[in-house]
């Protein structure tokens, strides 16, 4: 009766194993969840603030590559830059503004989008189907003074 036992406690473990590696396959072609894609704007209006003050405050060079821009705005706080990890990050610079946008890891779908010149996040890309990972904020409209 014991090598019953251990027969099935080793097909419980391969079936939780089983389970979770499944779940996790079928859950990386997905888009991410309500919950977490909530959680990651609010670390996304925190993170296009800081961009949006070092293109008006630091006046980096034009030429600067988005994830070097990145890098310069959250020099004080690399952990701005942590809730986006597996993820792909866009800058775009308009008039002294920036407008950070979140892809998925591919850059095939848009995520989020968000203009550091305003208080709340801009655009959940995520909530509606066929977005490609491409701007559809500009800046100079989002950010005029009213």
């Amino acid at each position: 009766m014991p090598s019953g036992i251990k027969i099935i406690q080793r097909f419980v473990i391969v079936a939780s194993i089983s389970s979770i590696l499944l779940a996790g396959c079928a859950r990386a072609g997905q888009l991410p969840d309500a919950e977490t894609m909530y959680i990651k704007a609010s670390a996304l209006t925190k993170l296009s603030k800081a961009v949006e003050s070092t293109v008006r405050y630091k006046s980096p060079p034009e030429n600067i590559s988005d994830q070097e821009l990145l890098n310069l705005a959250t020099q004080d706080d690399p952990s701005l830059l942590e809730p986006f990890a597996g993820y792909t990050l866009k800058v775009s610079r308009e008039s002294l503004h920036a407008i950070v946008l979140v892809c998925t890891l591919d850059s095939t779908k848009g995520l989020l989008e968000d203009a550091g010149c305003t208080a709340k996040l801009d655009n959940h890309l995520w909530q509606s189907e066929g977005n490609l990972c491409s701007f559809t904020l500009v800046a100079d409209e989002i950010c005029a003074a009213p």
